[in-house]
């Protein structure tokens, strides 16, 4: 997807391999493996929230609810937002994804979107996906608590016809 053409950028380019050797150390220390981006949910989930930090637990143990009351949920935990690795993002999403909620924790006034949304957006137009909705919205901010009501009305939102784009 994206192509070095600066000097500097293959180093920052090579931090995802570099970080995943950590986390590779870090597995066989702790037994826990992480990745760039990690999904959690099922399998061939329609729709699933993308998110980074502590609330993503939230939004992992909600979608372990929601889908065993029969929903086909997910969320994909991003770990390292920077260089964003279009392969391993694409990768981590289920072929089956048919909506998508892109959460972000900060708010840029004037800015079309939150920068996780607008990368996550960008790739997934490239990749010709075939997506129903592609929404984003911003959750924690003034240190506000994310529980698995706001996790709920987000996955309600996006099953929507016409969903609330920006929230």
């Amino acid at each position: 997807f994206f192509q070095c053409v600066e000097a500097a950028n293959r180093w920052h380019m090579a931090v995802p391999a570099e970080l995943q050797t950590v986390m590779d150390t870090y597995a066989k220390e702790t037994g826990r493996q992480y990745h760039q981006f990690d999904y959690y949910g099922d399998k061939e989930a329609t729709d699933v929230i993308i998110m980074m930090g502590s609330a993503a637990q939230t939004a992992i143990e909600t979608v372990g609810y929601l889908n065993s009351q029969g929903k086909k949920t997910g969320v994909v935990v991003v770990r390292l937002y920077s260089p964003f690795d279009a392969d391993a993002f694409m990768s981590a999403l289920p072929k089956t994804t048919q909506r998508v909620c892109v959460l972000d924790r900060l708010k840029v006034p004037g800015g079309a979107g939150e920068p996780l949304f607008l990368d996550c957006h960008y790739v997934l137009k490239e990749s010709n996906m075939k997506l129903q909705h592609c929404i984003g919205g911003r959750y924690g901010l003034g240190s506000k608590e994310f529980n698995p009501d706001h996790c709920i009305a987000v996955f309600e939102n996006l099953a929507l016809e016409t969903p609330k784009q920006r929230f």
